[in-house]
């Protein structure tokens, strides 16, 4: 039987999500020059401390 990885699946969404506020968030407040970098920054950080807390520390969506 094939192995299902909804729980990962689930975990990406929601980090992929609330990286995506936190980048608009912080580019709101950024400098006209520094906008782009400073959303992007936040959006690529985010997601990866997030999946890495979830995942790795917390072990949700492991079997």
């Amino acid at each position: 039987m094939r192995r299902s990885n909804w729980k990962t699946k689930v975990i990406v969404v929601i980090a992929f999500i609330l990286s995506i506020v936190l980048g608009v968030v912080a580019a709101m407040f950024a400098p006209d020059v520094w906008k782009g970098l400073v959303g992007f920054g936040t959006f690529a950080v985010v997601l990866l401390v997030l999946v890495f807390i979830f995942v790795k520390v917390l072990h949700i969506g492991r079997n």
